[in-house]
């Protein structure tokens, strides 16, 4: 499957009022999918893609960033670093796009 068919069909999966965790979840799978395409890896360990972004100097900063944010665990207190999940994924995605 093409890799933005891909994501769309993550993005399908979001759902109105969905639980913050859930959609978390969504997020870093479509971040995965596109750091997955721009690194030509073959590995489903979405995270380890992310670590990997977090400390890719050749990313841009603002991919570098999204990526740290979805690559973090929880707080104490299970608030995440990412406000905007979806759009740090989409902030990946959109680089990768235009590379």
């Amino acid at each position: 499957m093409n890799w933005l068919l891909h994501i769309e069909t993550e993005l399908k999966r979001i759902q109105p009022q969905q639980h913050p965790g859930r959609v978390r979840t969504i997020a870093r799978r479509i971040a995965g999918i596109a750091l997955r395409e721009f690194y030509h890896s073959s590995t489903e360990d979405f995270i380890q893609l992310l670590h990997q972004a977090q400390e890719d100097t050749t990313l841009p900063e603002t991919a570098r960033s999204a990526a740290g944010r979805l690559a973090a665990r929880l707080d104490a207190n299970f608030h995440s670093p990412s406000v905007d999940p979806i759009n740090d994924a989409m902030t990946i995605v959109e680089f990768v796009k235009s590379v």
